[in-house]
């Protein structure tokens, strides 16, 4: 395994954690839950109106967005671990020199 792979290891065990954490930490209200609710019923109302090609397109465009959602929310993810990493060094090079 080399440094790229360890990385991507950790990232990822790292966003679990932290998904774990904001589900338990962070629990849907019950309007929220309630939202989430009717929206997933509505989805279903159209889907199921949908003829197959249409479905498939329909599918098409959600796997696309939860795709850009993914990406943008690993970005961030990276960013903010590598800021962490960065302030790490300089606080122990200030630390060094004080």
């Amino acid at each position: 395994m080399d440094e790229k792979d360890f990385l991507e290891l950790i990232i990822s065990e790292r966003m679990g954690m932290h998904y774990d954490r904001f589900k338990k930490d962070c629990p849907l209200t019950a309007e929220q839950a309630a939202e989430a609710e009717k929206a997933d019923q509505a989805h279903e109302l159209l889907y199921g109106q949908l003829t197959p090609e249409k479905r498939e397109l329909l599918e098409l465009c959600e796997d696309g967005e939860n795709s850009r959602v993914v990406i943008k929310n690993e970005f961030y993810y990276r960013a903010g671990f590598r800021d962490g990493i960065n302030l790490d060094r300089l606080i122990k090079e200030i630390k060094e020199k004080g």
